[in-house]
This record gives C-alpha cells, structure tokens and sequence, in this order.
C-alpha cells in the first residue's frame, strides 16, 4: 500500500532479516524507498524503458541520509521527466565497451589481501580479523558492499556498519571492527606506494575513510584481573583430568600451560611437539610464531610443564599439540574454545573461592604471582616477551638473558609446588592487606 514518503515513515521503515523491503510515495507514483538487510537506506525509482516496455527497471536516486524526501522526490520528478522524453536513465549511466574504465580491486579484494598479508607475517590475530572483515554473520565487506571498489567506500558506509554494532549493545566490537576497516585501508595505500615491490598491486584507494571515524575511547576497558594464589590452587585443581571439570584434556592442558609459562595464549596454542625439549627443559618457540615474528623466544618449562608436555607429545608426536579433530579438519584449536571452557565451568553462580575471569587473565596472574616468587620485574617482561621500548634495549642490547630466565623460572617452580599443595594461599602484599 502506498502512502506519502517522509522522514518519519522512512525512519520506521526496518531493515529485513534478509533481502530487501522497499515503500512507495502515494504522491509521486514510481517514487520509493528500499532498505538493505544491512540497514541501508535510499531512493529509488521504477519505470518502464521507452525501448523495452515490457522490463522494469530500477535506479537509485540518493542515499536517505543526503537528502530530504522533498528534495528526493524533486530528483524523481526530473528523472521521470527525461524518461517521457524518450530517455533511459539506467540504460545511459552504463559505461559502454568501448569506453568503460578499468574495474578497480572490491572491497573483498582490499580485505582479501589484507589478511593474506597478515598471515605471512605470522600475525596470530589474523583469523579474527578475517572473520570480522570477510566471514562473519555481521561482517564488514557485506555491510560496505563486498563487490563494491574499495575507493568507493566513504566514511558513513563505515559509520552506517559500526552504529548498527553498537546499537547491538557490542560496544567494543563496533571499535574493533572500525579499527580493523581502518587498518586494511592504511595497508592498501601504502601497499600500492610501495616501491621495495616490483609487482605491487593498485587497490585505487588514496584516502583512508575510515580516519574520518571517531575512535570510542570509551569501548575499551584495561583489566587489572589476576588470580591469588588461591584461585590459582582452584584452576590447577579444576583441570586435573580425574576431577572431570573440562571435558577436554586439550583444554585442561592449555590452561595449566598458562599457568605454568605465562605465555600469550594463541602462542600456547600453536605449540609443535618437535619445539618441546623435554631433556633440557625448554620450549623453542620459532619467530614466526611469536608476536613479533622476528626472533624466535626460548621458554624456560617449569617443573610442572613437563609431563603435560610429555603427554601430549605421546599422542601427538612432532606436530601441532593442540590439533582440531572435529571431522578431521585440520588446523588447531581456536584460543576462544578456551575461554568458553573457561566460562561453561564458571557456571551461572561461579565457582566458590574464585572471581569470575578471562583466558587473558592468566597471563597477568603469571606475570603478577611470579613477583610473589620473588622473580624480578626485568626478567618477568624476558619470559613474556614484552617488549623494552628504551633505545638501549631496542637497538644495543643483545646479551643472552637464558641463563637469568632458567633460574627464574626454577624460582616460579617452586612457589608453584607451594601452591598447589597448599602451602601458599595469599602472596606478601595479599598478606599483608589481610593483616
């Protein structure tokens, strides 16, 4: 049923799970309005081609974001006017062959390449950023239009994307995903200008929409969780295979190995038996497997790494540690079935004595408890490969620390025993409150 078009109607007009809807103005017949499933909103009109009575066609007039329904409407009237005149609008906006440009790379090429970069960096957040830019339910290409160019792409189709996730209530995925947009776009300008590459690729972008966007600084919240030596007692219980709270010895072995080595949890994850040196109490992690990917990372193992080391290296040999083996697909286990793991055996109510927390969480316990072992703040960053940003650490200071890392690592192996049997349920400062 048609009825006039106006700003009310079309901010009541919704968008369809799938497809597309569409209104028409009971004022100016052939005049309307389609929304997208992703919420897009412009004008349209249909008409019949002087030379094809029998095809309807379609063109868009303007996005209903730009321009008033009055004004749109005046467009439709001009449009309807060249149509009468014996003209077809669709028709002469195509480009002919003989003239029509060269089609630069879509936005599924510009992301497509993007991640593809990534992951020849080794970069671990490469699988998600795929997923938010390019395979997601809610994913960013479809939002910008997947086989649009990328040159085309203008900050409100950005805006458009991530006002639709935050009004979803995901704040800090609305960030993220903005952040990710604006990443792929600042790669495909400097990939197109770089001159170290004899075959670059021209993406036709020469300005980053996505800086036109206003970061939420607000979406991010910095954690300060960690876990008490108590609480660390509980998980090191909680994923003792005989105590049946993981359903996955994978799972449970992940979590004791950031407990035991601090280390980032998709670097856990990505462990080949043939890195593990059970002899000399070491894990070789190669350098494209660490944040960085420039220098490989040696991980001194404490005691109580070992035979979770040893018994996965006996059913799974050489190769990846934490394998996906859901029909045989290959691959390793994605570090988010961890934290799910994690929050199935919280449970709704929790679990008594332990505060709710994040897999991300015990890095920084490692990091916080191992002061409690009495390893200082500079070897503590080494093990965890954080980086040390003064000019001396940067670029002069090569020494080998292994040794400093190895005795340290003894240091956390010990108040680790502690703990587990025990013996420490509060660090000196949590001591020292409770005093």
């Amino acid at each position: 049923m048609a009825k006039k078009i106006t700003k009310a109607a079309i901010d009541n007009l919704k968008a369809p799970e799938s497809g597309e809807v569409s209104i028409w103005d009971s004022e100016l017949e052939g005049f309307g309005v389609r929304c997208q499933k992703g919420g897009k909103k412009v004008y349209v009109i249909r008409y019949r081609a002087p030379d094809a009575k029998r095809t309807q066609r379609k063109m868009v007039l303007a996005r209903c974001s730009d321009v008033p329904p009055d004004k749109a409407r005046e467009l439709a009237r001009k449009e309807f006017a060249k149509i009468a005149d014996g003209h077809d609008p669709v028709a002469e906006k195509r480009p002919q062959p003989a003239v029509a440009k060269a089609k630069l790379p879509t936005v599924e090429a510009l992301f497509e390449g993007y991640v593809a970069s990534m992951r020849a960096k080794s970069q671990a957040s490469a699988d998600e950023v795929e997923r938010a830019l390019l395979k997601a339910g809610n994913n960013a290409a479809d939002a910008l239009g997947r086989h649009k160019e990328a040159r085309e792409v203008t900050a409100s189709d950005i805006v458009e994307y991530v006002a639709s996730l935050f009004d979803n209530g995901t704040r800090g995925a609305a960030d993220k995903h903005r952040g990710y947009i604006a990443s792929a776009f600042a790669w495909g300008i400097t990939s197109t200008n770089d001159y170290t590459v004899k075959n670059r690729q021209n993406w036709g972008v020469t300005h980053n929409p996505a800086t036109d966007v206003a970061k939420d600084s607000g979406a991010k919240n910095t954690r300060d969780r960690n876990l008490s030596a108590a609480e660390v007692r509980i998980v090191w219980e909680a994923t003792d295979l005989d105590a049946g709270k993981f359903a996955s010895q994978e799972i449970a072995a992940c979590i004791r190995l950031l407990i035991c080595c601090g280390q980032r949890v998709q670097e856990t994850l990505r462990i080949d038996g043939c890195e593990i040196d059970l002899q000399n109490r070491v894990w070789n992690m190669p350098a494209h497997k660490t944040k960085g990917g420039k220098y490989p990372h040696d991980v001194p193992l404490p005691d109580q790494a070992l035979p979770i080391l040893r018994d996965l290296k006996m059913m799974y040999g050489d190769g990846p540690l934490f394998p996906l083996k859901k029909d045989g697909s290959e691959g390793i286990i994605d570090y988010r079935e961890v934290g799910r793991a994690i929050k199935r055996w919280m449970g709704k109510k929790g679990v008594p004595g332990i505060e709710r927390f994040q897999t991300r969480d015990l890095r920084r316990t490692w990091k916080s408890r191992a002061h409690d072992a009495g390893v200082d703040r500079f070897t503590r960053d080494l093990i965890q490969q954080h980086a040390m940003g003064d000019t001396g650490s940067k670029h002069y200071d090569r020494a080998v620390y292994y040794p400093q890392m190895r005795a340290a690592m003894d240091k956390w192996a010990v108040w680790l025993a502690d703990v587990i049997d025990g013996k420490v349920v509060a660090g000196p400062w949590e001591a020292k409150i409770a005093a």
